[in-house]
């Protein structure tokens, strides 16, 4: 599967594969820019996590503690998936979820940095 990342990477960014670089796992260099590759169901995993650190970072830390138990953490996580999607909550550098299809699967692309 890391091959095909690769190739979908390049193919996205239209360079050859020897351009590109691993950085870590799912994370490649390449083009200047660092860029992270996930199948669908990694990326609705990584979004899961990204939302749920959100939520325990910024909006329960903020709560009153009493509110904190009437706070729903799944209706959060559905209402922004179906509002802008992944790409905001994994692409930090420009915000957007891009794809390309390798062999029949679907590989979105993350820039983060």
């Amino acid at each position: 599967m890391d091959n095909e990342k690769i190739l979908a990477l390049a193919k996205f960014l239209e360079i050859e594969i020897e351009d590109i670089e691993e950085v870590y796992e799912n994370t490649y260099k390449a083009d200047g820019g660092e860029y992270m590759v996930l199948d669908d169901s990694e990326a609705n995993t990584a979004f899961h996590e990204s939302v749920e650190n959100y939520i325990d970072e910024c909006v329960l830390s903020e709560m009153p503690e009493n509110l904190r138990y009437y706070f729903d953490n799944e209706k959060f996580e559905r209402d922004v998936l179906l509002g802008d999607g992944r790409g905001p909550s994994l692409s930090s550098y420009d915000g957007a979820e891009n794809e390309e299809q390798i062999n029949g699967t679907y590989y979105f692309i993350y820039r983060t940095n």
